[in-house]
């Protein structure tokens, strides 16, 4: 029992430097040409948020005002998006799957693979949370968090992310920070299996 909580620590250690930092290769064979679409579908979503962000903050910069409009994007699209983001500095996410619902709340799953960290297989990390803002400013509250089966308080991960970033010399990133919006944006609202985003 003591190896397996050993184990598990462990497992929550690595997520929280995780979270402090390049796709990976396509397979080719069998399922190689499925995973070859899929990777240019995911490209295709993220292609889409990063022009639209482009051009967001491009007409803000020249007008100085929002746009007045709305834009929409589908779960699928934000959870590529947020793949590439997190994945160009930390290739143990192997997988990041969004369900957005209606009233700002937010469901994710990843799938780390952890054997560079010298731990065998992958791992499921699952969270449910509500999506937070103010002014234009955003944030995950976290209503919870587990790996595998294992339930983890956020307040455990963020401090242990303090302990991580005192050693590392890095300014510590916590579960709950606020964030601000891309210029341009002025809010996010999430509906059924989409993420609305006014501008």
């Amino acid at each position: 029992m003591k190896r397996r909580a050993r184990l598990e620590l462990s497992i929550i250690v690595i997520f929280c430097l995780f979270l402090f930092s390049g796709p990976s290769q396509a397979e080719v064979g069998p399922g190689g040409i499925l995973k070859i679409q899929n990777e240019a579908d995911e490209l295709d979503g993220v292609l889409r948020i990063i022009n639209f962000l482009e051009e967001a903050a491009s007409f803000s910069q020249e007008k100085g005002r929002f746009q007045g409009l709305v834009a929409e994007f589908t779960q699928e699209q934000v959870s590529a998006f947020f793949k590439h983001l997190l994945s160009e500095d930390n290739p143990a996410l192997k997988s990041l799957r969004l369900k957005l619902a209606p009233g700002n709340r937010v469901e994710g799953w990843l799938v780390l693979d952890l054997s560079s960290q010298g731990i065998s297989g992958q791992r499921n990390l699952y969270f449910s949370a509500r999506v937070e803002q103010a002014g234009r400013r955003v944030r995950l509250n976290f209503s919870s968090l587990f790996l595998e089966t294992q339930r983890i308080q956020p307040e455990i991960v963020n401090a242990l992310i303090d302990l991580l970033a005192r050693a590392r010399n890095l300014e510590a990133r916590h579960l709950d920070d606020w964030y601000e919006l891309p210029e341009g944006i002025a809010r996010v609202e999430t509906g059924a299996g989409s993420l609305l985003v006014y501008y």
